[in-house]
């Protein structure tokens, strides 16, 4: 079986809870939410981020992987993401002013800068390296965003990021036998509908709807859960007959597939 690392699972900080990333391999990561405490000083090993979006929750440790390892870096930090997330993210956050233009500024180590963007094209397969290879799928958030599959070998798993329901996922479901893991968000309890529609987001309910087409076997895993409502989102998920054999990740978990 082919393996990925929840480095960071939850959908906002808490007191002992992290938020969204996922290594790949040595090199390659999903998301930048957790990578300092959960790597150390392998952080200074990855090459490249694969950006779902621009929220704060899924990019913050860009920045305090560059500071805090700049001096062990030989090679720049790509950037990979949409190419309003990439925008986003030079423009409000890598700025000059939030934090250095590290795009501007050059390695110690290195005839390169330390961080080079790349915009990534949906549905194009990208290889990482002889077994692995990642693809984007749109997601439906309240910024432009993207989902990853992610290839090893014959099997693959499919990682939704942030989203409300989105017609891509069955499709894309269907289109890929060899997706046998899905990671699915579910940040708040089923009461608050209204804010999950607000916020582009899912409870268990509208999870419980948006895999009502799956028609095979597939292991589900739950992600972005806000930390208050633990408890209570688990109670729900556990008490539905489509949800209830779900695995609800948390930092440093294991996804199998």
């Amino acid at each position: 079986m082919e393996k990925i690392t929840i480095l960071g699972a939850y959908g906002t900080k808490g007191s002992h809870q992290e938020t969204s990333s996922f290594l790949i391999n040595e090199t390659h990561v999903i998301d930048a939410g957790n990578l300092l405490r959960s790597l150390d000083e392998d952080a200074a090993h990855i090459d490249t981020i694969w950006l779902t979006h621009s929220h704060l929750d899924h990019i913050v440790d860009i920045a305090y992987i560059l500071d805090s390892y700049f001096t062990l870096r030989s090679k720049p930090l790509k950037l990979m993401g949409l190419p309003e997330t990439l925008e986003a993210i030079q423009k409000h956050f890598l700025n000059d002013y939030v934090w250095p233009d590290f795009s501007k500024i050059p390695l110690s180590n290195a005839d390169a800068m330390t961080v080079v963007y790349e915009a990534v094209e949906l549905g194009k397969k990208y290889q990482l390296d002889e077994t692995t290879s990642i693809e984007a799928m749109k997601t439906v958030h309240t910024v432009p965003s993207c989902g990853y599959i992610i290839r090893k070998n014959k099997t693959a798993v499919l990682i939704t990021a942030d989203t409300y329901k989105n017609p891509l996922l069955c499709e894309t479901l269907k289109k890929y036998p060899e997706i046998t893991a899905l990671v699915l968000e579910c940040s708040f309890p089923s009461s608050m509908k209204d804010l999950a529609l607000e916020s582009l987001h899912l409870t268990p309910s509208l999870a419980e709807e948006e895999i009502s087409c799956i028609h095979r076997p597939i292991k589900l895993y739950f992600n972005h859960l806000k930390p208050v409502f633990i408890q209570q989102i688990k109670k729900e998920i556990y008490s539905t007959s489509l949800l209830k054999d779900a695995i609800i990740l948390d930092d440093g978990d294991t996804i199998y597939f």
